[in-house]
């Protein structure tokens, strides 16, 4: 079986994880203890039974569905056969599984079978290295809520298919394939790692029935109870297998669109029907403007502004293109000031609103002051000229200046920059040190060029001149790089 180092989260030692195994069974206290001699070899079943083992646990099955071969029960069959002939191995150990080992098998995506002391110690690694790397991206003095969260959330995954699993499913008991049955026996006379006992799992597509195979490794098959269903689009009725019982009767869909005004033309679907691709002539929300377009795209808006004539019959809607009415006037009724002091009563909606004489006060765009010009119409001035005191950003200049001016100093930063080697020397430099832009210039490991790259810290990446060389002959030749 092909496994490779980025499967497992660290390097694994085969002869030292055989020993553990033997010399103690079981890593978490909660599984009970299963002894066991390391010499023991795997018990095949007597051969007159392993056409009664496998007639047994699909009998049942068959009996519902038919005789006829069904491509759903092939991983199970592939199973059972890994299984008699002990060909079944661990992945992370790379050992045999044999028939009295305690298992686990990854019940969401690829049903491989491992021992349990493996999956355990796979998993707790798996879930503390997560721990670590949310942990190393949080602070717990600063954050401790997010950190504790962190280390509650994190998770394991399948060595085979990589599927997730939460923290709180690492396994602590071994259980048979179906999930009734605690520490199940070594029967030599059931299929190994199971009760015996009818499945009962819910089937896929949550249809309401169980599983009728025996206990098994491997995926349920589909459902094989008769149903009676209809098509997608409901216009045929027919008895199915409730497995397969969504099917497509190749008629024209007919279901009304979203429009409301045609009907889809596809074959008979799963799913919502397509966007109508019924073209005609459309106008706009206002109304403005026409042009020809998709059903699915007939309500659009114009670049225009509205320009409707409003209840008051003075102004006219200035909103973009819309539907619907245009609303009240916004001038019409209470009615204040520019800067909002007083209210005045009873004014026409055209009549101009006159200023108070007071200082308008409205917060400037510093959000530090107030507009100190009296009561006036229109935007306050953007620049707030109001003196204060204020400090570069470096911190060693303080000085009084207009709010809007930025008080910046002639000190050149000496700190050094990520290269460790040359100084920031930006002027007024708020210790926020951009990156060095000297090239970094050091003789390279081949001893013919320099380093083209900006300066940095550590080691200068390979030399990036490549040479052409060619065998004597001059036939075959390459293109490779200084070292």
């Amino acid at each position: 079986m092909e496994t490779t180092k980025s499967t497992t989260p660290m390097a694994w030692s085969t002869n030292s994880l055989t020993k553990s195994r033997i010399n103690q069974p079981t890593i978490d206290p909660q599984i009970p203890t299963h002894e066991y001699d390391s010499d023991t070899s795997l018990e095949e079943d007597p051969k007159g039974n392993d056409q009664t083992l496998e007639e047994s646990i699909f009998s049942e099955y068959l009996s519902i569905h038919g005789k006829s071969s069904d491509v759903s029960l092939s991983k199970i069959k592939n199973l059972l056969a890994a299984s008699k002939i002990g060909a079944i191995s661990c992945l992370i150990c790379l050992e045999k599984v044999r028939s009295i080992d305690p298992i686990w098998d990854c019940k969401v995506g690829c049903h491989a079978i491992l021992h349990m002391i493996c999956i355990q110690e796979w998993a707790r690694q798996a879930s503390n290295s997560a721990a670590e790397r949310s942990m190393a991206r949080l602070s717990r003095d600063q954050f401790p809520l997010a950190a504790s969260a962190a280390l509650e959330n994190s998770s394991w995954h399948c060595p085979k298919c990589r599927v997730d699993y939460p923290q709180s499913q690492i396994p602590r008991q071994y259980k048979c394939f179906c999930g009734k049955l605690q520490d199940p026996p070594n029967d030599p006379w059931i299929t190994p790692h199971t009760c015996g006992e009818i499945c009962g799992k819910p089937l896929q597509r949550n249809c309401g029935h169980e599983c009728v195979l025996l206990c098994h490794p491997g995926p349920c098959p589909p459902c094989p109870k008769l149903v009676k269903s209809r098509c997608f689009c409901g216009a045929v009725s027919d008895v199915r297998r409730c497995g397969s019982k969504d099917f497509s009767c190749n008629r024209s869909c007919s279901r009304p669109l979203a429009c409301g005004l045609h009907r889809c033309e596809d074959k008979c679907h799963d799913g919502p029907c397509p966007p109508c691709q019924k073209t005609g002539i459309y106008s706009c929300l206002c109304g403005k403007v026409e042009k020809e377009c998709l059903c699915s795209q007939s309500e659009f808006r114009c670049v225009n502004a509205c320009e409707r004539e409003l209840s008051c019959r003075k102004h006219k809607c200035m909103k973009g293109c819309h539907s619907g009415p245009c609303g009240e006037c916004a001038l019409q009724g209470r009615r204040t000031c520019p800067c909002g002091k007083v209210e005045y009563n009873g004014l026409s909606c055209d009549a101009a609103v006159p200023t108070c004489g007071s200082t308008c006060e409205k917060m400037l765009l510093c959000s530090l002051h107030r507009c100190p010009e009296r009561c006036h119409s229109g935007p306050c001035v953007e620049t707030c000229r109001i003196v204060t005191m204020k400090s570069c950003r470096c911190g060693s200049l303080k000085k009084q200046v207009p709010c809007y001016q930025d008080l910046v100093c002639e000190r050149k930063c000496q700190r050094v920059r990520d290269c460790g080697r040359h100084a920031c020397k930006r002027r007024c430099c708020d210790g926020d040190c951009p990156p060095c832009p000297e090239i970094c210039g050091r003789k390279l490991r081949c001893n013919n060029h320099k380093c083209p790259a900006p300066c940095h810290r550590g080691y200068c990446a390979p030399c990036p001149v490549t040479v052409r060389i060619s065998c004597a002959c001059g036939e075959t030749s390459y293109e490779v790089s200084f070292t």
